[in-house]
């Protein structure tokens, strides 16, 4: 099982990806194993939130699938294992996504 098929059961994402996707442009080194397509968002990469973050918590708890595009343009880095990044989200209805950003 790879890293990134262990991020997706850990988190419960498993019924939202769909396997057998690729980016169809090259993604950095360090962001690659951590790419994915879901049902909903597309091409994507799981990302902890780093904003939304607290201390002392199951890490998985805080990985979401983020657009490709949006992850690649706030900036992210590698450590403990997951790709961390800071994005805008709302508590009440989850990650602010630009449109331009959404590839399918």
């Amino acid at each position: 099982m790879t890293r990134r098929d262990e991020i997706i059961k850990e988190a419960g994402l498993g019924p939202w990806v769909l396997t057998g996707r690729s980016y169809p442009h090259p993604l950095p080194d360090e962001a690659a194993p951590f790419y994915c397509y879901t049902r909903d968002g597309g091409h994507s990469l799981l990302v902890v939130l780093e904003n939304e973050y607290r201390a002392g918590e199951k890490l998985e708890r805080f990985v979401i699938p983020a657009p490709v595009k949006m992850v690649l343009r706030a900036g992210y880095c590698v450590k403990d294992g997951f790709l961390w990044s800071t994005l805008p989200y709302e508590r009440e209805s989850g990650l602010v996504v630009e449109e331009g950003d959404l590839e399918f």
